[in-house]
């Protein structure tokens, strides 16, 4: 293999050729695999009128192998290919070539944008921690496993199980949490069986065990269960040959012996990351692109719903229809065209006249009815919603704006937005070019109560359709957590202050004895001659050295206990150490050893947060650290130390925190950041849940327990300061 991709590179090298404007397609998978295909096949049709671009096609080919070893030898390969080229933007599908690009992109192309698509369970912490969201936006593909179950259920009359198809490939990893979740919220309607341990040659014979009313749900099946890859071809034969309806969650396969189903399309993930990349050729910028997740489409192939007597009238109303049936004039075009060719003109127009008449009548009571319907469905929803024409006339409304504005109707349609609603008008300003679709605004309603108001918009060919939804509420629970957080960070916080009590006594203990001894040579002096100035001098210095000593404890004691306002830029190595001068007479009263490196002492280990609740958390968990180092000489074992280490990476300072206290049973492990929950006898499990919330939430790391051969370990990531690169 190695062989393979260096004489790959010899003749990429050899045959190189420079572009002015050449972007590059990172493909996580192999050419033929129609998902990949279908990927390209949208950047392609999206540049195929802008021949200035010249697309490059890279492919990973994960799908076959994906270990390490193997990636390595991709990223020697890639460094040496790409040190002398320059691309534009690089587009990147799927997981694995966008994870490549987040970890290596500084390195394979510096200050490029990165454009990914076809990316599943994405998670924007990822480019938080690379530091790439100024330069990487995309696609994220959302595959819709509750609306899947809930169009089975509606096909499928008594429906009592669901086989998922399903192998053990990163992307299919990726979604299996969606599908357990689901597993128990449709518990109660049908039961759903998982399988990922698949062989084709007995995959028929674990289908012809399910009941009549069953259906399956295919997800994906790249290797079987023994890591061999399982071509198109086997599973083409696999779906017309069974028996069971068979629904699946991409388009790849449509036309090819499955129903269908609630699909994302590989084209559509294309087109849209390539459309991107033109928006910032034309000059906008990669932080101004949102992030974007098209919505998987209803597509479903008619000759299936007809073979396994699906109710095809509980499809969705924007359903894709393929192989629908053929109609009259289709099956029988020879006789029609003799027909019309031997009759009279007359009995022609005449059936055709009758045939207008007929569908016109239906068309007609049809329209009635839906229009009945959309009148009952708009006026049923609680929230107001209007539609104008593109001049700004009204022209039509639901009852709940109504009664928002204390107006009929018929004093609403064919007005003029401006006269009927004018608070509107005035917070929802349309520029030239610039049309906002989300728009939050307060309003005063008729009985003076102020209200905010979410403004959702969207165009249609004939105008405008607004949505006004009352998120008042919503607001001051959100404020009402905001101020709650804090309230439970303070108390957090002073659930310490038993420990940080009777750390300061035994820090005063020491000065005391020492002004207590000073006294008493004072007087032993006194006794012996009379005090010169010089000497009461001596004795006064030494006291007063010995009070500020102790008024430095309670001023190191007073900045822990207040709350920090804002986030600050702070120096983690300097927390750490407060931290520890604070503890270190109880933990010298515990003979507990503590030992802190610093990796990279010479340089500035500084994160961006609130120094003092980072303070509360290392405070924490070194008195877990302790009480576990204490629990473990009761039980007559030995321990005594506890380890601190600071290093960093490219984009990261880690801290480690290491005791000898025994360790956190296995099956508490996972549980230990949860609230209330705790492994002490008298513990309240509030400190590591405030832990994880000040360390994940308030300053964006991550924090995570494990355990080492003689005991506990937590180990805290935070995000550099962007001013130490």
């Amino acid at each position: 293999m190695r062989f393979l991709l260096l004489l790959s590179l010899f003749l990429s090298l050899h045959a190189h050729a420079t572009y002015d404007k050449e972007i590059l397609l990172l493909q996580s998978y192999n050419k033929g695999l129609k998902w990949t295909d279908g990927i390209s096949k949208g950047v392609e049709t999206v540049f195929q009128d802008h021949p200035e671009y010249e697309i490059t096609t890279e492919y990973m080919d994960s799908k076959k192998i994906d270990s390490p070893e193997y990636f390595q030898t991709v990223l020697e390969l890639y460094r040496k290919k790409f040190a002398n080229r320059h691309y534009e933007a690089v587009i990147v599908a799927d997981n694995f070539a966008f994870e490549f690009a987040l970890e290596h992109g500084d390195m394979l192309f510096p200050n490029t944008p990165i454009i990914f698509c076809g990316v599943e369970n994405f998670d924007p912490v990822q480019i938080q921690i690379h530091q790439a969201s100024y330069k990487t936006t995309g696609v994220v593909e959302y595959k819709e496993i509750d609306k899947s179950f809930e169009l089975i259920a509606s096909l499928v009359p008594n429906l009592q199980k669901v086989y998922i198809i399903s192998d053990k490939a990163y992307s299919s990893r990726r979604i299996k949490e969606q599908i357990f979740e689901a597993k128990e919220k449709y518990s109660d309607r049908f039961e759903i069986i998982y399988d990922n341990d698949i062989l084709l040659e007995t995959l028929p014979e674990k289908l012809a065990n399910l009941p009549l009313r069953s259906a399956v749900l295919f997800t994906s099946l790249y290797r079987d269960t023994n890591e061999i890859y399982v071509p198109y071809s086997k599973l083409k034969n696999f779906f017309s040959t069974t028996d069971l309806p068979i629904f699946a969650l991409t388009s790849i396969h449509l036309n090819e012996g499955i129903v269908g189903g609630i699909m994302v399309d590989p084209f559509v993930q294309g087109s849209e990351a390539a459309k991107k990349v033109l928006k910032i050729f034309e000059g906008t910028s990669v932080a101004d692109i949102p992030i974007s997740t098209p919505e998987a489409q209803p597509m479903f192939d008619m000759e299936m719903l007809m073979k396994h007597s699906l109710l095809i009238e509980a499809l969705p109303k924007n359903s894709l229809l393929v192989n629908m049936p053929i109609g009259f004039f289709e099956r029988n075009r020879e006789l029609v065209n003799s027909v019309f060719t031997l009759s009279p003109l007359l009995v022609f127009f005449t059936i055709a006249l009758l045939f207008g008449l007929y569908k016109k009548t239906v068309l007609e009571e049809q329209l009635r009815a839906q229009s009945e319907l959309d009148s009952v469905l708009l006026n049923t929803i609680q929230s107001p919603i209007f539609w104008r024409s593109h001049e700004g006339v009204l022209l039509g409304c639901n009852r709940a704006l109504c009664a928002l504005l204390n107006k009929p109707k018929k004093e609403l349609i064919g007005h003029h937005i401006t006269q009927v609603m004018p608070i509107f008008c005035e917070h929802i300003r349309e520029e030239e070019g610039d049309f906002k679709t989300d728009i939050e605004l307060s309003y005063v309603d008729i009985d003076g109560k102020q209200r905010d108001l979410m403004v959702r918009r969207k165009r249609f060919e004939r105008g405008v359709v607004t949505i006004v939804t009352d998120v008042t509420q919503k607001r001051q629970i959100e404020l009402e957590y905001k101020r709650h957080e804090q309230f439970v960070l303070q108390r957090s916080k002073q659930s310490e202050v038993g420990e940080m009590l009777a750390s300061i006594a035994h820090q005063w203990k020491t000065p005391l004895i020492e002004i207590s001894a000073i006294a008493q040579s004072l007087v032993y002096a006194r006794k012996k001659h009379a005090i010169s100035q010089e000497e009461a001098k001596g004795f006064s210095n030494d006291i007063m050295e010995q009070v500020s000593y102790m008024t430095q404890t309670i001023d190191d004691f007073r900045s822990f206990i207040k709350p920090s306002t804002k986030a600050v830029v702070f120096s983690v190595k300097d927390a750490v150490e407060d931290i520890l001068k604070i503890l270190s007479h109880t933990l010298k009263y515990n003979y507990i050893t503590t030992t802190f490196t610093c990796k990279d002492a010479d340089l500035d280990l500084d994160t961006y947060g609130y120094p003092n609740e980072f303070k509360q958390t290392l405070l924490n968990i070194i008195n877990n650290a302790k009480d576990a180092i204490i629990k473990q000489r009761i039980l007559g074992k030995s321990a005594e130390e506890i380890r601190i280490s600071l290093s960093q990476t490219a984009h990261n300072t880690i801290l480690s925190i290491e005791d000898d206290g025994g360790g956190v049973d296995p099956e508490s492990l996972p549980h230990v950041f949860d609230p209330f929950y705790s492994t002490k006898e008298h513990g309240d499990g509030f400190g590591l849940y405030m832990a994880k919330l000040i360390i994940e939430d308030k300053m964006r790391g991550r924090i995570v327990a494990s355990n080492t051969d003689t005991g506990a370990k937590i180990s805290i990531y935070l995000a550099k300061n962007a001013s130490n690169g």
